[in-house]
């Protein structure tokens, strides 16, 4: 018999296509106890039970006010007054903190409470991310708005629910020690502010984008492209020659040139060292687009598609010479 301590999403989207249906003059309680319960943690007895997201802004904000209940239940500090009102939280929680600090598990391994380490030059880095839920979904640092019924969303919010670190956020940070903190904001999703910058990107919906960067400045993939791509392509040039002299190719070493693909459509072309890493392949994306900073990216290999995990190697060892490679947002 399968295991019904949790409730997939799936069965939680079935059931709140089903409440919808059903008449709206019931009381708020039966309306709770037409959504599936599942839970986070424990068993059936012990743990702390969820109830899956409804039609109505109300079992939504209980939805949420119960995962976070469940998140204190595993460990997780409530946060001050004080560091409420700096961060502009309400009823945030954070993990970490104290004598003793609380470290989410991951698919190997339970959650545990650990003791406070003695710093030392191998301890890991510290990657703090901030997880926030919105009245409309919730979002990961300064990235978009996800919503909570999404099926992409699934595996991670399973992972929160269960007190797990999202793999999510182990592939994005390897080797590091992953330092969550949940907050809860009573409004819809506000987009974070753009951070200024000199240049402007491609603009979406060209038909042909202009191929820019080493070796190529100014020339275009196409003679007939839209008037659009050669407004925008003057700036992204200079951009770009900007980021290929940051490189510092190293004289009588060789070279190999990379084709890189924007999230936006644009393509920009730079020259490295083979000795090059692929974290350095990362500080000239930045440097080339910089509007793409604003949230975590990946950097993905076309065929297979993969996410390039080991960014400290070469590019030689990487098997990355005079390749296509993709960055996608998270």
């Amino acid at each position: 018999m399968a295991d019904k301590r949790f409730a997939t999403l799936d069965e939680l989207n079935k059931e709140r296509h089903k409440s919808r249906s059903r008449s709206s003059s019931g009381s708020s309680s039966d309306d709770e106890k037409r959504q599936q319960g599942f839970y986070v943690g424990g068993s059936e007895h012990s743990g702390q039970q969820v109830l899956g997201p409804s039609s109505s802004g109300r079992s939504r904000e209980d939805m949420i006010t119960k995962v976070f209940d469940a998140a204190r239940a595993h460990g997780a500090e409530t946060l001050t007054p004080e560091e409420n009102a700096l961060g502009g939280t309400q009823n945030a929680v954070k993990f970490g903190s104290g004598s003793v600090g609380y470290r989410l598990g991951d698919s190997h391994r339970p959650s545990e409470s650990v003791p406070p380490e003695q710093p030392t030059s191998e301890q890991p880095e510290q990657q703090e991310v901030t997880l926030t839920m919105w009245e409309n979904g919730f979002s990961v640092d300064d990235g978009p708005l996800r919503q909570f019924e999404a099926p992409e969303n699934r595996s991670f919010l399973q992972s929160i629910m269960q007190g797990r670190i999202p793999m999510e956020l182990v592939r994005l940070y390897p080797g590091r020690t992953i330092d969550l903190r949940m907050e809860r904001k009573s409004e819809p999703y506000k987009a974070p502010k753009p951070k200024p910058f000199s240049g402007h990107g491609q603009r979406l919906g060209d038909i042909v984008p202009p191929v820019l960067g080493a070796g190529v400045v100014g020339q275009k993939a196409n003679v007939n492209e839209p008037r659009s791509a050669k407004d925008t392509g003057t700036s992204a040039v200079d951009t770009v020659k900007h980021a290929q002299e940051a490189v510092s190719l190293r004289d009588g070493e060789p070279t190999t040139q990379l084709q890189i693909r924007l999230p936006d459509g644009r393509r920009i072309v730079g020259r490295f060292n083979h000795s090059h890493t692929v974290e350095d392949v990362r500080t000239f994306i930045v440097n080339a687009a910089p509007e793409i900073a604003f949230q975590p990216f990946h950097i993905m290999t076309t065929f297979p598609s993969k996410v390039i995990e080991a960014e400290g190697q070469t590019l030689k060892h990487s098997g990355l010479l005079n390749s296509v490679i993709v960055v996608r947002h998270t």
